[in-house]
C-alpha cells in the first residue's frame, strides 16, 4: 500500500509539472501587452508554479519586458530582502488570468539572481533573454 501511495504522488507531481510547462509555452499577445504595460500589483510565478513576487511596475516595449518586483510572503526571493528586477522577452512570459508566468523555473531564477550584475546594495537583477 505505501508503494501505491508513492507511485500515485509521483504521477500527480508529474501531471502538475507538465501542466505548468504547457501553460508557460505561449507568448503574450498584443492585447495582453497593451493591457499589462505599466501596471502594478500583478502576481508573477515561475514555470513550475513558485511565487516570485508582485509587480511594482512593468515596462513592455517591443519584444522586451522589464518587471520590477517586490518579494512578498511566500516569494522565492523574500529572504534576500531586496527588490527584484527581471529583464526578459515578451515571448518568454504568459498571462494566466491576472497573473504572469515566466518561462523559467525557480531554480533557474535563483541561479540567474546570483550573477555578477546583482550588486549587494541595490535590487537583484535577473536577465532571462534566452
Amino acid at each position: 500500500m505505501p508503494r501505491f501511495k508513492t507511485t500515485l504522488k509521483t504521477l500527480a507531481a508529474v501531471a502538475v509539472a507538465s501542466f505548468a510547462a504547457t501553460v508557460s509555452n505561449a507568448a503574450l499577445t498584443a492585447d495582453d501587452i497593451q493591457t499589462l504595460d505599466g501596471k502594478s500589483g500583478i502576481r508573477v510565478y515561475s514555470a513550475d508554479g513558485d511565487f516570485v513576487g508582485v509587480t511594482n511596475g512593468l515596462r513592455l516595449s517591443g519584444e522586451r519586458a522589464r518587471l520590477f518586483l517586490l518579494p512578498r510572503s511566500g516569494s522565492i526571493f523574500r529572504l534576500r530582502g531586496r527588490d527584484v528586477i527581471i529583464t526578459t522577452k515578451t515571448d518568454l512570459m504568459t498571462r494566466r488570468g491576472n497573473d504572469l508566468v515566466l518561462d523559467a523555473d525557480s531554480l533557474r531564477l535563483r541561479i540567474k539572481a546570483q550573477n555578477p550584475a546583482s550588486d549587494q546594495d541595490g535590487a537583484l537583477t535577473i536577465l532571462l533573454l534566452t
